[in-house]
C-alpha cells in the first residue's frame, strides 16, 4: 500500500500551504518508508524524494522553500519491491524526458515489460513510466490497460505537456475533491485524508446533506483515465485491462501467510489471530472470510 496526492490550479490561486503540508503529512498512514513529490516550473521537471517519511520531509529544506506550484503530485511508499536506500526505487518515477509519475498498487509483470532491457531501478512501479515513454503512435494509456498485468492508481505529469495531469485507475482508489471557491482540483488515495487536511466539513438542512460548501467530492470510476488542462476536463474515458484477474494459490512465506486480496486482487500478508487486517497494496480491509473467498 502506498498514497498518492496532488493537485491542479486552473487559474492564479494556490492551494494553502499548511493545508498541504498536513495533507502530505497524514498521507503518510499509507506508507512511511520513503516519500517524495514533484512539479514543474519554468519548463522544469523538479523532483524531491529520500528514503524518510513525509512528516519528516516537510521539515526539509526543500519542502519550507517550495512556493507551491500550479500542479503537483506526491507520494508515501510502502515498499514491496526494491530498497528505498536506492533513492530510484522512490517515488517520483521519472525520466530524462521528463515523464513522471506516483504510484500506488503493484505490477506483476514488470519482468516481462523489461526482458532484458536496462532498468533504473528495481520497482515494479517503473512498468507504468517504460511503457507510457514508448515511442509508438496511438493512445498511449490505452497501452498500459493492454500491456500491464496488476493493480494501479497512477498519476503522471510531462515537462513537454506542463498543462496537462493524467490520473488512472485501475483496482486501487483516486479520489477527488474540486474547490469551486479556488478553482482547485484536489487528488488522493484517501478522501478522509483531503477532508481532514482541507478542513471540509458536510453542511446538513434538517438531517439531509446538502453538501461540504464549496468543496465537490467525486470517486474516480474503475479503469478510467481522467486528463485534465486548463480548461477542465479534457477527457474522462473507460478502458479494458489486458486481464481482468491474476490468479494464484495462498502460501505461506516462513510464518507470514500471503493471500490474494479480494480488492485489488493483489498479494498481501494476512495476520491470522489479528482483529483487523488492511491489504499493503490498496489499503482494504480484509476480513476472515477473505481467506476462503
Amino acid at each position: 500500500m502506498c498514497g498518492i496526492m496532488g493537485f491542479y490550479c486552473f487559474g492564479d490561486k494556490k492551494p494553502d500551504k499548511q493545508k498541504t503540508t498536513m495533507m502530505f503529512e497524514l498521507l503518510e498512514s499509507r506508507g512511511r518508508d520513503a516519500s517524495g513529490f514533484a512539479f514543474l516550473r519554468d519548463d522544469n521537471l523538479i523532483v524531491h524524494k529520500a528514503p524518510i517519511r513525509s512528516s519528516i520531509m516537510t521539515h526539509s529544506k526543500e519542502w519550507k522553500e517550495l512556493e507551491l506550484p500550479s500542479v503537483f503530485i506526491a507520494h508515501t511508499r510502502m515498499k514491496t519491491q526494491g530498497s528505498e536506500q536506492n533513492n530510484k526505487n522512490n517515488h517520483p518515477l521519472y525520466n530524462k524526458e521528463g515523464l513522471c509519475i506516483v504510484h500506488n498498487g503493484m505490477i506483476h509483470n514488470d519482468k516481462e515489460i523489461f526482458g532484458k532491457s536496462k532498468r533504473d531501478g528495481e520497482v515494479d512501479s517503473e512498468a507504468i513510466l517504460a511503457v507510457l515513454s514508448t515511442k509508438n503512435k496511438g493512445d498511449k494509456i490505452k497501452r498500459v490497460f493492454d500491456k500491464l498485468e496488476g493493480c494501479f492508481a497512477f498519476a503522471c505529469i510531462d515537462k513537454n505537456n506542463p498543462d496537462t495531469l493524467i490520473l488512472v485507475k485501475k483496482d486501487n482508489p483516486v479520489e477527488l475533491y474540486y474547490d469551486s471557491h479556488d478553482d482547485i482540483l484536489y487528488f488522493c488515495s484517501e478522501t478522509d485524508i483531503m477532508r481532514e487536511a482541507l478542513g471540509i466539513q458536510k453542511n446538513t438542512k434538517r438531517g439531509f446533506n446538502i453538501g461540504e460548501g464549496a468543496y465537490n467530492h467525486y470517486t474516480m470510476e474503475n479503469n478510467f483515465c481522467l486528463i485534465i488542462n486548463k480548461d477542465g476536463v479534457e477527457s474522462y474515458k473507460r478502458y479494458s485491462p489486458r486481464r481482468e484477474h491474476w490468479g494464484y494459490r495462498d502460501y505461506y512465506k516462513g510464518d507470514e501467510l500471503i493471500i490474494e486480496c479480494p480488492h485489488c486482487l493483489g498479494a498481501t500478508i494476512y495476520h491470522e489471530g489479528k482483529i483487523f487486517n488492511r491489504c499493503e497494496n490498496c489499503g482494504s480491509p480484509l476480513n476472515e472470510e477473505d481467506l476462503y473467498v
